[in-house]
């Protein structure tokens, strides 16, 4: 269940899309042809990005939204 404050919010989507995308990669690393490899990079290594961008864009905008 999503916290209703919008900060805690925040961390727990880029939580739960760094968790999806660390599934995926185990997922593809089970396979060894060369279309797992494609969705490890393509699918785990984007989600993870989003995730820790999200994170990081969150912790930046709390602090400078409580600096005013």
């Amino acid at each position: 269940m999503l916290s209703t404050n919008a900060f805690d919010r925040k961390l727990q989507i880029s939580g739960m899309i760094l968790i999806i995308g660390l599934v995926v990669e185990g997922l593809c690393l089970l396979s060894g042809s060369p279309i797992g490899f494609i969705l490890f990079v393509g699918v785990g290594c984007l989600l993870m990005a989003i995730g820790m961008l999200l994170y990081l864009y969150s912790l930046a905008s709390t602090t400078s939204s409580s600096a005013n």
